[in-house]
């Protein structure tokens, strides 16, 4: 694991741009399983659908999406790369192989999530961990702001039923 992560730092310093693949390619994921992230410093889903939308106490959440027109309309208008991930995706229900799941986190300003790793908890379920990068130790602020991960997911197996996403401890599960 230390080995993937100096090369994945050594490769994001010599090219610039290209973070997310790198943390892609860095992440552990099941062989059959391709993933693609892309991080995103704010909240470009609606607020009714985003982690603002609930309870206080709940700091992560989680959205999934098997066809372009849903993933669209989860979106603001004015969310022009989230927008851009999107029309890259092939959804399942589109004809495609992809489901998109986007986890969301209320966090402090400094933090910038990206894919940890995935792992497989049964035939159609996963576990994702995304991890909180741009500081150490325990993450706490008074102002929390959001924070993004869009995740175009292709499985051999079949679009996964169920996801779990962890960020920082605290777990949101959804049905795909």
């Amino acid at each position: 694991m230390y080995r993937r992560a100096v090369v994945a730092g050594a490769l994001a310093a010599a090219t610039p741009g290209c973070v997310d693949r790198l943390h892609d390619v860095a992440a552990s994921a099941p062989g059959d399983l391709s993933v693609r992230s892309r991080y995103v410093d704010g909240n470009p889903m609606v607020d009714a659908r985003s982690v603002l939308a609930r309870p206080e106490e709940l700091l992560t959440h989680a959205a999934s999406f098997r066809s372009a027109s849903s993933a669209r309309n989860a979106l603001k208008s004015d969310a022009t790369e989230s927008r851009e991930f999107v029309e890259r995706t092939d959804f399942v229900d589109d004809g495609g192989e992809a489901v998109l799941l986007i986890a969301q986190r209320l966090t402090a300003p400094e933090v910038r999530l990206r894919l940890g790793g995935i792992s497989r908890t049964g035939d159609h379920s996963l576990r994702i961990a995304v991890d909180q990068g741009g500081v150490r130790g325990e993450v706490e602020t008074d102002e929390p702001v959001v924070k993004t991960l869009l995740m175009r997911l292709t499985d051999e197996r079949g679009p996964p039923e169920r996801v779990i996403v962890v960020v920082g401890g605290q777990r949101a599960g959804i049905t795909v």
